[in-house]
Formats: structure tokens, sequence, C-alpha cells
């Protein structure tokens, strides 16, 4: 049983509010990419040497526009981590909760700090970069998200794992990260081996999602919990890979050739990328679902009147 921890409605809140304000500014920073604007403001911290504050961007060009807008919503979630993490620091009792709290708001400044780079250094390797760490700082908000619920703070016996299915959840969160490196390179050097390897990692990831729901669902009477984000995963999964063959369809030939990008592509280019953060999001909470309600499982039949496993991650919770 998990020591059982008041659920707090300020920092569930919060932790809501700034995981909300950081998938659209994943679409942002996708956009950036995709109209391939990340140059348009040549300087960091300032926009033309001005104040990035009071810098009047209405009546610029367009690619400046939706670069500035990038920079303008990254410091409006840095200001909502940063108020989450002193709402942790101030009411959360659970110390491994506010480190947590502590590393988000460090990785929204180093996130920051990271984009900032890529312009004074005009690096496309740390424009690759920076949108992978955009990805895994997502997903940190995510679990902030789930730690601060009421599913995982009420006390509650765990069950036996009825088909191992902790560390598969796991080992699919792992392939699904991979899968956002992957398009992070394709996105960014559009190379054959990028194209091949996102696209075999894909359909790795669609079956190997199914698969696990198909297992979640044939244990259903032992595992509710997992049951509903399960689901949600095969089809945000699905709906993924049409995303994708869409988008190949429509880049087709690759060549390399530079073209326009129509309003209507540029927003399934970066829908695409921005549906494998919910994506990875889901597979966060199917994870630690798995780990909350679920302990390891026998290696002989269980016993009916033996007491519950104890969860692995007790020591943290």
């Amino acid at each position: 049983m998990i020591a059982n921890a008041k659920p707090r409605p300020l920092i569930r809140a919060l932790a809501l509010l700034a995981a909300a304000m950081t998938l659209p500014l994943l679409y942002v920073g996708g956009s950036v990419t995709t109209y391939k604007v990340g140059m348009a403001v040549p300087d960091w911290p300032t926009t033309f040497h001005e104040n990035m504050f009071t810098y009047n961007f209405w009546r610029a060009p367009f690619g400046v526009q939706v670069e500035h807008v990038h920079r303008l919503y990254g410091a409006a979630v840095g200001l909502a981590t940063l108020v989450l993490t002193v709402a942790l620091l101030a009411f959360e009792p659970r110390q491994w909760l506010k480190v947590l709290g502590v590393v988000a708001l460090a990785a929204v400044i180093g996130q920051g700090v990271l984009g900032g780079l890529r312009v004074n250094w005009n690096s496309t390797v740390l424009a690759a970069a920076h949108g992978c760490v955009g990805q895994g700082f997502f997903g940190l908000l995510v679990a902030l998200c789930v730690f601060s619920g009421k599913d995982w703070n009420t006390a509650e016996d765990q069950t036996a794992d009825p088909a191992n299915l902790r560390w598969r959840s796991m080992f699919g969160l792992g392939m699904i990260y991979a899968q956002i490196l992957a398009g992070s390179w394709l996105r960014h050097f559009a190379t054959p081996m990028a194209l091949w390897i996102h696209s075999a990692l894909a359909v790795v990831v669609v079956v190997y999602s199914g698969w696990l729901t198909r297992l979640v669902k044939a244990h259903r009477a032992e595992t509710p919990r997992l049951v509903g984000p399960a689901r949600l995963l095969s089809a945000v999964a699905g709906i993924q890979i049409l995303l994708g063959v869409v988008v190949l369809v429509l880049l087709w030939p690759l060549d390399g050739t530079a073209r326009p990008v129509p309003a209507i592509q540029a927003a399934i280019r970066t829908g695409h990328q921005t549906n494998g953060a919910l994506l990875f999001a889901v597979s966060i909470v199917l994870t630690l679902r798995s780990f909350r309600h679920h302990a390891g499982a026998p290696a002989q039949a269980p016993d009916p009147h033996a007491e519950p496993g104890k969860l692995d991650l007790e020591a943290v919770a």
C-alpha cells in the first residue's frame, strides 16, 4: 500500500495549467521548424537589439511573427512553471516531488537558453536538441500532473502485475521517445536514413501500442485503471501514423528541393509533431499508473489469501 498523501487541488491545478500551456507551445515551436523561420530573428535574448517583451512585432514579416510569438509564449510557460515550483516548495510535503518541481523549473530555463544559443550560434543541431528537450519537458509536466492527482495519492493495495505490464509499458514509452528523436532528426536534416528510421519506428510503435492495449484489455479485471489510458494510446497512435502518411504524401518527392509551405500543409506537418507529444504523454500516464497500481508478478500462481505485493516505487512515493 502506498502511503496516503492528501491531494492538494492548488498544486494539481497549477500542474495541469503548465502542461496545458506547454502543448500549444510545442505546436508553435514546431511551426517555426515547419516554416523554417528559426533564424528570422537573428539575435537573443533581444529581438533585433530591442527588448523582447516590448518589441512591436505586429507589423513584422510573417516569419518574424512566428518566431517572436514562440519566444513570448515560451516565457509564459516559464512563468507558469515558476509558479508551480513555488507552490510545490511551499505546500507539498513530499521532498521528492519538490525536487521534481525544481527540476522542471531548471528544465524550462535550460530550454530557453538552448533555444537562444541555437539562434546565436545558428546551429541546426541545437535546434533539433531544442525540440527534443521541449518534448521531454512536456513529459515531466505530465508526470507532475499524475503525481499530484487523486489517483496517485489515494492509499490502495497493490495487485500483482498480471502480464508484466509495468515494464512493457515502460519499454513502449522508451520507443515513443526514440521515435520523437528520430522525428526531430528528420524534420531538421531530412536525410534518407532519418526517413527510413522514423518510418520503421512508427510502424513498430503503432503495432506495439495495439498489442499492449489488447494485453491490458485481456486483463481488464485486474487492471481497471489501465484500460482507459491503453485505449487512448492506441487511438492516438493510429492518428499519428495517419498524419505521418499524409505528411509523407505531401512532401513527396523528398529530393531536398525547397518548396513553399501552404497553411494546410504546415498545420498537418506540425500537427503530426504535436500529436507525437500527446502520444508520449498518454504513454507516461499508462506507465506511471501501471507502477502505481501493480506490484511484481509472482513466479507461481498467486495465493488468493496472500497479501498483495508492495509497489516497487514505494520508497519514492
